[in-house]
């Protein structure tokens, strides 16, 4: 196993922990005080959701070239990582439209870059 790869899954799991308790990587997802409602609380997942995308990039990308396969593959793991954070808070803080707005965008930008995936010929994730 490559040291990136161990290094995507230290980061990872950073990720899965600041998405899960937001409160104990107060500088990553957010000041000190608590969030003012709903939506910035699941926005603070998000953030952590955000470095979890990161940490599976490391792990899933094995090479930079070809940029046709690797540009999608950033695209997609980054939003992977923050769907699944905000689809946990709005779980656990609570249901707001505005974030079902969001998962709906997130979800139809993922289906572009798979599709974008399947027809350039790379390898889906």
């Amino acid at each position: 196993m490559s040291g990136l790869r161990i290094f995507g899954i230290v980061v990872a799991i950073l990720g899965v922990l600041a998405s899960v308790f937001p409160g104990w990587f107060e500088p990553l997802t957010g000041g000190p005080e608590p969030a003012a409602g709903i939506h910035e609380a699941i926005e603070r997942r998000v953030r952590g959701g955000m470095v979890l995308g990161l940490g599976l990039m490391f792990i899933g990308i094995p090479a930079l070239r070809p940029w046709a396969t690797s540009i999608p593959l950033v695209i997609f793991y980054f939003m992977t990582g923050a769907l699944a954070a905000r689809i946990l808070g709005l779980l656990v803080d609570g249901m707001v439209p505005k974030q079902w707005l969001l998962v709906a965008v997130e979800a139809g930008v993922m289906t572009l870059v798979a599709l974008w995936l399947w027809r350039s010929g790379g390898s889906a994730p």
